[in-house]
């Protein structure tokens, strides 16, 4: 993969990744708790309404839409054997820094503020993980997040090259090649 190539993935991916957190926002959000509403009033109404749940939906929601988008990833560079480590590590630290940094900053905003309430929002797929700290559960959700879309690729990559063991076979030394060749014309003459 060339630098230009690299570089259009890499954006690719995190606009994926950005429209795959919205979507588990509304999920989470909205989507959920306007289905649950439908449930007669109870205990079991108001236990899946809590805000824990709701979180975990959002989080299962976009974990399900970056999934497949990094086994499909795997499964195209094994393909077309442009493997690189490199690239998708790196990929994956720029997906994860975007998504962390913004987090260190909310405290420097006044918490009746407009941009707290788009942390409330923003990182509303974070809220279940254990902890008060807001941007302890933000790095854990972020980190389990890429290690699960790391363990995804990776997989899928294996997977493909053990279906198609051509994939990442080592080639030929072009001496060998040559030797070869010279043999076989002069057993010919």
């Amino acid at each position: 993969m060339d630098s230009f190539q690299f570089l259009m993935y890499t954006l690719g991916r995190i606009a994926v990744m950005l429209a795959a957190i919205a979507f588990g926002v509304m999920a989470g959000t909205v989507l959920y708790p306007a289905v649950t509403s439908l449930l007669p009033d109870g205990s079991l109404r108001n236990s899946l309404m809590s805000e824990t749940l709701r979180s975990v939906i959002s989080y299962v929601v976009i974990a399900a839409m970056l999934i497949p988008v990094f086994f499909d990833d795997g499964k195209k560079h094994a393909a077309y054997e442009i493997w690189s480590s490199v690239n998708i590590t790196i990929t994956l630290l720029f997906m994860a820094m975007i998504c962390f940094i913004p987090s260190i900053f909310r405290d420097s905003f006044e918490p009746e503020g407009k941009a707290n309430a788009f942390y409330k929002i923003a990182y509303f797929p974070a809220a279940w993980f254990g902890g008060s700290d807001f941007v302890a559960k933000v790095l854990i959700g972020v980190t389990v997040m890429t290690a699960l879309l790391l363990v995804t690729y990776v997989l899928s990559f294996k997977h493909y090259a053990k279906l198609h063991p051509v994939i990442l076979r080592p080639a030929k030394p072009r001496e060998e090649e040559a030797d070869t060749e010279e043999a076989d014309t002069e057993d010919m003459n």
